[in-house]
């Protein structure tokens, strides 16, 4: 499925609201006569279409475009990762469309990833040549990577590590570093002799070699750290939220663990299923932030987790390639690994409000 972002202009505005861009050229500049209800149409337009005027509109008048792809993936496992990329890109477009930048959005589902291949040659069919790539199959994208690269083309990996062979920056995290943050906060949260249980989604392309890297750090932590703490048999292969709450409702029932370390990404699955149980009181930390376990959060049901800027992340990849094809400044060939953060209820708020300037 291909999705196009662009700046909208006062034509397009005009369009959806079937008011002529005399009248709200009118209303902008506080010109001319137009009735208090029109004026409140077009001011609630403006604002809902993030409406700025164009002060610098040097490259459209030139008629400079700079397009992008993006070749991302929609994930039942992790069903906020798309929406969050894609709100990074909306931002990027906001800031820089009126230079000219556009992006091509192509998603396709997690369990179909040839279809990635066919997005990526229907994008290059259409003139594209600067690409943004999150994989759900490594191994299956390589050639393609490889393809792009020979035929010159400028390639952003995101979120999903091939290799630098393949790319020339890889924006993410360092899936490993991760695992650590993570085992150090739970081990503060549960006693030094307690017992700990993991949780492991069902293997897929896209998250085997993260969720690998992530649970090699933790588990490498705590026997370095906290080698009394004892890891109870992992619970793997959970492919939906059916088998996670009643795998985890008998673990919970006889194995009595201190802290959860989640894996399979659905928190707000395994915070229902505490909730349920009465267990709000078992340490549970986990990856990512989204909507649905904001209250899990607030309660304190899940005490911790570790946060990655995916918004920032697919921002920063958008500003690397416009500044590329606008000003000329090269890519570094480099990996930008984004800032791991600690998010609990006491500064969930920050980190709700917080800005798609990355920090990396």
């Amino acid at each position: 499925m291909k999705q196009t972002f662009e700046r909208l202009t006062l034509e397009d505005i005009a369009k959806e609201i079937n008011i002529s861009r005399t009248t709200i050229y009118k209303v902008i500049n506080q010109k001319g006569n137009v009735s208090e209800t029109t004026r409140n149409t077009v001011m609630e337009a403006l604002k809902k279409y993030n409406y700025v005027p164009n002060n610098n509109a040097r490259n459209l008048a030139m008629n400079r475009h700079y397009a992008v792809a993006y070749i991302g993936f929609d994930s039942r496992d992790a069903a906020y990762f798309s929406p969050t990329i894609q709100e990074g890109i909306r931002q990027a477009v906001l800031d820089y469309g009126d230079h000219g930048l556009t992006v091509d959005s192509y998603l396709s589902s997690v369990e179909q990833p040839e279809q990635q291949v066919e997005d990526v040659r229907q994008a290059y069919d259409s003139g594209i040549r600067h690409f943004i790539i999150a994989c759900t199959d490594a191994d299956q994208m390589k050639l393609t990577l490889t393809w792009l690269r020979d035929s010159g083309c400028t390639v952003i990996l995101l979120s999903k590590y091939v290799g630098p062979e393949y790319c020339d920056s890889f924006i993410g995290t360092d899936d490993y570093r991760s695992g650590q943050l993570a085992a150090e906060v739970l081990g503060h949260m549960i006693p030094s002799d307690g017992s700990l249980q993991i949780l492991i989604a069902r293997a897929s392309h896209s998250n085997m070699f993260s969720t690998r890297k992530k649970l090699e750090g933790f588990l490498n932590y705590m026997q370095e750290r906290r080698p009394a703490v004892r890891i109870l048999p992992l619970l793997e292969d959970m492919e939906d939220d059916a088998r996670i709450q009643e795998a985890l409702s008998q673990a919970l029932s006889s194995r009595k663990p201190d802290g959860i370390y989640d894996l399979t990404y659905r928190l707000d699955v395994i915070s229902r299923t505490l909730q349920k149980m009465g267990l709000q009181e078992t340490a549970l930390t986990g990856m990512d932030l989204f909507p649905e376990i904001v209250p899990c959060i607030r309660d304190h049901t899940i005490d911790a987790i570790v946060f990655q800027n995916l918004k920032a992340q697919a921002y920063l990849a958008c500003r690397l390639l416009f500044e590329q094809m606008c000003y000329g400044n090269e890519i570094p060939r480099r990996n930008y690994h984004s800032k791991l953060e600690i998010v609990m209820s006491g500064n969930l708020d920050y980190f709700l409000e917080k800005s798609p300037e990355p920090t990396f």
